[in-house]
């Protein structure tokens, strides 16, 4: 009886010893995990922006995702063509932008949307991986909530990832918004964020954006964030942006 009830007392502490190891295994698994961020630009490429962009992104040594406009591209192919030499992942945005055109129906968008995608194949002669960014987010309020569910699940449909942010700078909220205001809006928003995609703007007029993208990528730097384009995603990656409704938001 006493055997046993030692035996008892000593399997119970090995438990407790192991359990202890395994609660400290995780939280240092939790505490090393990898911090990444995907910086992406939207309305470009601009003839003054972008090559601003691209001396900062090449002085600090990171690579950034483009989400182009098809019309820009046509317009400014010398500045496009840069970013595809630069190794920059340049992603279809719309061809037109035009939101009446696009969300009109589902035949409207994948035909500008095909368009897009033509413009930059002339650009690097290379497919386009199969990710999209709709203009005003998949789930923006300025169009037909119906139609743009029919071109979300077309989408998909044809083995295209919708991707969104979980970060945004703020640059689309005025016409001009103060650098300080956008460098906090992104520290304040990666904040215990392990998995980040930025939301920024590479339009004409959003000087702003430039101005504070040296500061932003020092700082995330500074987190121990690993920048990457969308084309390095790996698979687990887009599985937790799945789930953090990033990608293929429903």
């Amino acid at each position: 009886m006493k055997k046993n009830r030692y035996f008892l007392i000593y399997a119970l502490i090995l438990i407790s010893i192991y359990s202890t190891i395994g609660i400290n295994e995780v939280m240092a698994h939790n505490s090393t995990k990898e911090k990444v961020v995907f910086l992406t630009f939207d309305d470009g490429p601009s003839p003054n922006n972008t090559p601003e962009i691209l001396k900062i992104l090449k002085d600090n040594d990171v690579k950034a995702t483009f989400f182009v406009i098809g019309t820009s591209v046509e317009s400014y192919p010398h500045v496009a063509k840069r970013l595809y030499k630069e190794g920059m992942c340049i992603l279809p945005h719309t061809y037109s932008h035009n939101y009446g055109t696009i969300y009109n129906n589902s035949e409207s968008y994948f035909n500008d949307l095909n368009k897009c995608i033509s413009s930059i194949k002339n650009i690097t002669g290379e497919e386009v991986i199969h990710y999209t960014r709709l203009p005003g987010g998949s789930d923006n309020l300025v169009s037909n909530s119906e139609v743009l569910r029919t071109i979300r699940n077309k989408l998909n449909a044809k083995g295209i990832d919708y991707i969104d942010w979980n970060v945004s700078s703020g640059d689309a909220e005025g016409g001009v918004v103060a650098v300080n205001i956008l460098n906090n809006n992104i520290k304040y928003q990666c904040t215990d964020l392990n998995l980040a995609v930025i939301l920024m703007h590479d339009s004409y007029y959003k000087t702003t954006t430039v101005e504070s993208l040296d500061s932003t990528i020092k700082h995330l730097k500074a987190q121990g964030y690993k920048f990457k384009k969308i084309n390095e995603m790996t698979p687990n990656e887009r599985n937790n942006l799945i789930k953090m409704r990033v990608i293929n938001r429903r």
